[in-house]
């Protein structure tokens, strides 16, 4: 009896975990099939970063993003982390922005331990309202989208990546401006 009665609360508990996550259940502003034919931009935003600076996606027009939908709770997000850091120190100084909105909902106060233990340097932001998540049709964790220079995303991937293997820097270097 006590065992199912457990099982009972803690399915419970991840029904209202999920429903608290609205992303789950909302419709996102641009269907990711449309971004197919890379004639819609991706959405703009506003978010804040670590420091409470606010962050625009335009700020990054003329550039490659990255923009990677993540938490700290999340296994598969913490294991890219790294191969995130990677390549954006070969990148960032030929034009490869990493913008990684986190959805965890305490925000600053469990994000920020997580980036200093591991050392990352490129862009947090907090979207523990879960916002942006519905606006990019964000179903699973990580969700990362690849945009190109236009702001147009050339690349959807759900789930863990490395991110500094050949293929994902052949890619990138792709889209990125001749030196």
């Amino acid at each position: 009896m006590k065992n199912t009665l457990l099982v009972a609360l803690l399915v419970v508990a991840a029904f209202l975990f999920t429903l608290r996550q609205g992303f789950f259940l909302a419709s996102p502003s641009v269907q990711p099939g449309e971004w197919h034919d890379r004639s819609v931009s991706v959405p703009e935003f506003i978010l804040p970063d670590l420091g409470g600076t606010p962050i625009r996606l335009s700020d990054h027009r003329g550039k490659v993003v990255l923009l990677n939908f993540w938490a700290t709770w999340c296994p598969p997000c913490r294991a890219e982390m790294p191969s995130m850091e990677t390549l954006y120190q070969v990148y960032r100084g030929r034009g490869l922005a990493i913008l990684a909105i986190s959805n965890d909902v305490s925000g600053k106060s469990a994000v920020e331990p997580f980036v200093r233990e591991r050392g990352l340097t490129f862009p947090i932001l907090l979207n523990p309202e879960g916002d942006v998540f519905a606006q990019y049709g964000v179903r699973g964790l990580p969700t990362s989208y690849l945009v190109d220079r236009r702001g147009r995303v050339v690349s959807a991937e759900i789930g863990a990546r490395d991110w500094s293997s050949g293929a994902a820097r052949e890619t990138v270097e792709r889209l990125l401006p001749e030196e």
